[in-house]
């Protein structure tokens, strides 16, 4: 039993860590694609708003960042495994004119939201893809340093580091001293990969779900059970 259980944390810890990279890795590109373009469209959008032309191109930027919010969402739920809720995004009402039509993102508290987070999420996608990626680099490459350290042609340099940490620049220390590093990255590789899926997930889910959770705590959507508070649980056992 003890070792089905060790199994399965090792199963637990291994799909972890592959969710968590899975999301750092991908969220950079993610990063650079919303945020090159989203932040194009609104620069245009708003110079030639004068021209009423930016308007609708306004609506159309906030449109696309709602797009990108969803994609976000979508990879929350895969990453935490738990539901990622959607805003609800109020539309123009019956009967409203064209015009109140296509610049109804513009009044939609959320839209902004969207937008501020592809601009502000690019820095943010950088560190959570960087230190993860130099980790197992480091991992990797310090672990198998025995192999491919003897095709790097040294020559009569000298490598300082080994040098001043390990006394002497043999093939041996630098053997050791690489395969230490690697060793070190391999055992703190999954809190810095957990701290980093974490970081890009918190600031995410602050500005993208935050605002549902209080429209379902103050304005629950129609159809939808709430739990019982202490007074009701109250009255139903005095009645009982």
């Amino acid at each position: 039993m003890a070792g089905c259980g060790n199994s399965v944390a090792r199963v637990t810890i291994i799909r972890r860590l592959g969710l968590d990279f899975a999301y750092t890795f991908l969220g950079l590109p993610l990063a650079v694609l919303s945020f090159s373009l989203l932040v194009t469209l609104f620069t245009a959008s708003i110079g030639t708003a004068v021209i009423f032309v930016g308007i609708p191109l306004l609506a159309l930027t906030l449109l696309l960042a709602c797009g990108f919010a969803d994609l976000e969402r979508l990879r929350l739920q895969r990453l935490t495994g738990r539901s990622a809720p959607r805003p609800r995004y109020v539309g123009a009402s019956e009967g409203a004119g064209w015009f109140r039509r296509i610049t109804a993102p513009i009044r939609q508290g959320q839209s902004w939201l969207d937008l501020l987070y592809a601009v502000v999420n690019l820095p943010i996608a950088i560190i959570t893809f960087v230190l993860p990626i130099t980790w197992w680099a480091m991992a990797l490459g310090g672990l198998t340093y025995w192999f491919w350290g003897r095709f790097i042609p040294y020559g009569d340099s000298h490598d300082i580091v080994t040098q001043t940490i390990m006394g002497a620049d043999t093939d041996y220390n630098r053997t050791l001293f690489h395969t230490i590093i690697g060793l070190l990255a391999f055992l703190t590789i999954y809190p810095v990969q957990r701290g980093s899926a974490a970081l890009q997930a918190t600031f995410a889910q602050t500005l993208l779900i935050r605002l549902a959770v209080v429209q379902n705590r103050t304005n629950p959507p129609r159809g939808a059970l709430t739990e019982p508070t202490a007074a009701t649980q109250a009255k139903v056992y005095e009645h009982n």
